[in-house]
C-alpha cells in the first residue's frame, strides 16, 4: 500500500508534499508534532515517511525500527545544515525549499534500488548489510572474480547467489561445488571433467562444473579446503579461461564467472604453505566480508519474520509470534551458528511449540534443549555478561582466549616434562661400595631420550586431541573434559589442526 506520513508543523510544506503525493495516488497523513507521529508509526507500517529537518532540534525521534524492510525515510533539510543525528538513518535528503522534481527523482531511485534488493535474498537494514548490497550492485554487471569470507552459517552462499541474480548472467546456470565435501581424488574430475578411461571407473566422458556452468556462474564453496594440486589447475583455468578434461590434451574455452567462499583465514593458510599465494590474489579481485550475526543484531527481527513466513509455508503450519520480552533476548545471544542457527531455531519453535505466542521463558527452554547456553546466562565457556557493549564482550572473549591458551601451554609443558624425563637417575656409590648384581639377575637398561625423540608441542597436542576424539566417538564436549580443556578451546584447536 502506498501510504505516507508527513511530519512537519509548516503548513506550506505539508500542503506541497500532500498535493504532490496524492496526485500519484499516495494516501497521506500529516502530523504537526513528533509524539503523535511515533504513535502512528507503532500502529501503521508506512511505506514512506517524510520528516521536516526542523524537528531534529525539537527532540529526537526513533523512525528506523518502525519502518518495514521496504520503507523509505526522507529528510527535508536545508543544504547549509548537514548535521544529522547518529540515531537517524534517512534513505535520502530533500532540499529545503521543497522541489517536487527532486521528490519524484528520489522516489524513483529508491524504488529501483528496492526492486533490485527484492531480487536478492539478502535481508536486513543494518549498515553492514546495506554496504554488501551496494558492493553487489557495483560488481554484478562485471565478470570479476569474487572472494566471500565469513564465519560458517553467516550467509556466504546467499551473497554469491545475489551476485549472480543481479548480473547479466542471471538467465544462465548458477552451479555450486563444495570443495570440502568432495574427496581430493574426485575434486579435479568434478571441476574439470574427464574423458572415458582417464582413470578407474571413468566409463564415459563427463563434463566438469566449469563446462556445465558455461555462460553462468560457478560458486566454489569452502575453497580453503582445496588440495594444492587442484589449486594449481584452478589457477591455470582462471588465467587461461580454458579447461582441459582429465585424460585429454585438448583445451576447451570457457566463459564462467567464479565466486569463491571460505570460513578459513586464507592469509594464514598461505603463510603455512597450505594455500597458494598466486591463487589467493587471483580469487581476491573483489573481497566481500560477510559479518557474523552478532555483528548486526538489529537485523534479527527482519530475518526472524522471513524465516517464520517461509517455515509456515513450507511445513503448512500456523505462524508463531514472539512477545517483546522474547524478542529482547535474541540480540543478547552470541549466535555461534549465525543465521543458520537462527533459522534452525525458528523451525524448532514452529514445530514443537504448542502455543503460537512465545514468551522469553519459552525461548530459553528451546535454546537450552538444543544444548546451547541460554541468552540470559553466563557460560563458563562463553564469558559474556549481559549489559555490556559488543566491544566489551569481544574484549572479554579475547582475554578469556589468552588465559585458555596460557593454561593449555602450562598443562602441555607439564605433560611433556613427565614423558621426557625418563627413568630416575641411578644412585651414586663410592667405588668400594658399588653394588654388584647377583649372577643371573637381569638389569633393565633404558637409554635417555635423545633430541631426535622429542616431538614438538603441536604434534603432541594434535595426537592427544585425536586420541580423545576417538575415545569419545567424536563427542567434542566429552573429549574436552577428557583433555581437561575448555570446549571452546577444543573447537578452535580442531580447526587449527584441520581435524
Amino acid at each position: 500500500m502506498k501510504n505516507a506520513l508527513i511530519i512537519t508543523d509548516r503548513q506550506n510544506l505539508a500542503q506541497d508534499l500532500r498535493t504532490e503525493l496524492e496526485s500519484q495516488n499516495w494516501q497521506t497523513v500529516v502530523s504537526n508534532s513528533v509524539s503523535p507521529a511515533q504513535k502512528l508509526l507503532q500502529k501503521t507500517p508506512f511505506r514512506l515517511v517524510v520528516l521536516d529537518g526542523e524537528h531534529l532540534s525539537k527532540g529526537g525521534i526513533q523512525l528506523e525500527s518502525p519502518l518495514s524492510d521496504n520503507g523509505f525515510l526522507l529528510l527535508v533539510q536545508n543544504p547549509d545544515n548537514h548535521q544529522i543525528p547518529s540515531d537517524l538513518s534517512p534513505d535520502a535528503l530533500l532540499d529545503d525549499p521543497f522541489d517536487p522534481r527532486q521528490l519524484w527523482d528520489t522516489l524513483a531511485h529508491l524504488e529501483g534500488r528496492h526492486q533490485k534488493m527484492q531480487d536478492t535474498p539478502i535481508l536486513g537494514r543494518s549498515e553492514a548489510i546495506q554496504q554488501i548490497r551496494t558492493t553487489i550492485a557495483q560488481i554484478a554487471p562485471t565478470s570479476v572474480t569474487v572472494l566471500i569470507t565469513g564465519e560458517s552459517g553467516s550467509g556466504k552462499n546467499i551473497v554469491a547467489e545475489a551476485i549472480h541474480r543481479a548480473s547479466t548472467r542471471s538467465t544462465k546456470r548458477f552451479l555450486t561445488l563444495n570443495c570440502g565435501a568432495i574427496p581430493e581424488t574426485l575434486l579435479e574430475s568434478e571441476l574439470f571433467g574427464h574423458e572415458r578411461g582417464a582413470f578407474t571407473d571413468a566409463r564415459e566422458t563427463r563434463k566438469g562444473h566449469f563446462e556445465m556452468a558455461s555462460g553462468g556462474t560457478l560458486f566454489l564453496d569452502e575453497i580453503g579446503e582445496m588440495s594444492l594440486s587442484a589449486q594449481v589447475r584452478l589457477l591455470r583455468v582462471l588465467e587461461a579461461r580454458e579447461v582441459t578434461r582429465l585424460g585429454s590434451t585438448t583445451p576447451i574455452p570457457i566463459d564462467v564467472r567464479v565466486i569463491a567462499a571460505t570460513n578459513r583465514n586464507l592469509p594464514t593458510a598461505v603463510a603455512e604453505k597450505k594455500f597458494r599465494l598466486d591463487l589467493y590474489h587471483r580469487l581476491r579481485v573483489i573481497e566481500i566480508s560477510v559479518p557474523s550475526l552478532r555483528e548486526h543484531p538489529e537485523d534479527i527481527p527482519i530475518l526472524l519474520d522471513r524465516f517464520i513466513e517461509q517455515t509456515a509455508k513450507e511445513q503448512n503450519l500456523p505462524a508463531i509470534e514472539l512477545t517483546p520480552d522474547a524478542l529482547h533476548l535474541l540480540p543478547q545471544y552470541h549466535w555461534p551458528g549465525n543465521i543458520r542457527e537462527l533459522r534452525n531455531l525458528v523451525e524448532r519453535l514452529m514445530v514443537l511449540s504448542p502455543s503460537r505466542i512465545l514468551t522469553a521463558s519459552d525461548l530459553r527452554t528451546h535454546i537450552e534443549a538444543l544444548g546451547l547456553p541460554s541468552p540470559n546466562t553466563v557460560s563458563s565457556n562463553l564469558p559474556i555478561h549481559l549489559g555490556t557493549t559488543q566491544a566489551e564482550s569481544d574484549r572479554d572473549l579475547l582475554y578469556w582466549a589468552i588465559l585458555e591458551v596460557a593454561r593449555d601451554i602450562k598443562e602441555l609443558k607439564a605433560f611433556l616434562m613427565n614423558r621426557t624425563l625418563g627413568p630416575p637417575s641411578l644412585p651414586v656409590h663410592p667405588p668400594e661400595e658399588t653394588p654388584i648384581a647377583p649372577q643371573g639377575m637381569a638389569i633393565e637398561y633404558e637409554e635417555s631420550p635423545s633430541e631426535e625423540g622429542i616431538k614438538p608441542l603441536r604434534e603432541i597436542e594434535r595426537e592427544a586431541i585425536i586420541k580423545a576424539l576417538r575415545a569419545t566417538n567424536g563427542h567434542r564436549k566429552k573429549a574436552a573434559d577428557l583433555l581437561g580443556m575448555a570446549e571452546r578451546t577444543l573447537y578452535r584447536k580442531i580447526q587449527d589442526y584441520n581435524l
